[in-house]
């Protein structure tokens, strides 16, 4: 009886890893650029789109784009890629007084003329941003231009 017992438990272990295990990550890169020129340190920011995904099954994404406007979304605990689903992008872009880029994990409070932004308000948040992208299988790139 015990051996059939530990048999049973041997053949489930399969199974039962496999229960709410890692979701499957999708890779998502792309370029961002306004009015036609690459933007460095631009944070982008993938947010579910509540309206057709449920937030809690899907995570959020973000990236930092480098000298030549590049991103790559990682998802919040650090690895590349996101679910797939509908998103909102956002994006957060600040300069200092000599329109010179301020690093995303900077404090703008640091910088003597303090920071601004050259993007028009709606692209900061989710709920009025234009851009969207839908995450499918595989790998998926999405430019963006903003105005």
């Amino acid at each position: 009886m015990f051996r059939i017992a530990a048999l049973l438990i041997f053949l489930m272990i399969p199974l039962l890893a496999g229960c709410g295990g890692k979701p499957t990550l999708h890779a998502v890169t792309g370029t961002v650029t306004f009015k036609g020129k690459p933007l460095e340190s631009c944070k982008v920011i993938f947010f579910p789109d509540v309206e057709t995904v449920d937030p809690d099954k899907h995570g959020f994404g973000s990236a930092i784009t480098d000298k030549d406007g590049k991103y790559e979304i990682k998802h919040p605990q650090g690895e590349t890629g996101i679910r797939s689903g509908k998103y909102k992008v956002a994006f957060l872009y600040l300069v200092d007084s000599k329109g010179k880029p301020i690093p995303a994990d900077a404090k703008p409070s640091e910088y003597p003329g303090g920071a601004k932004s050259p993007l028009q308000p709606i692209y900061e948040a989710p709920s009025t941003t234009p851009e969207s992208i839908d995450v499918g299988l595989g790998a998926t790139t999405k430019d963006f231009d903003l105005k």
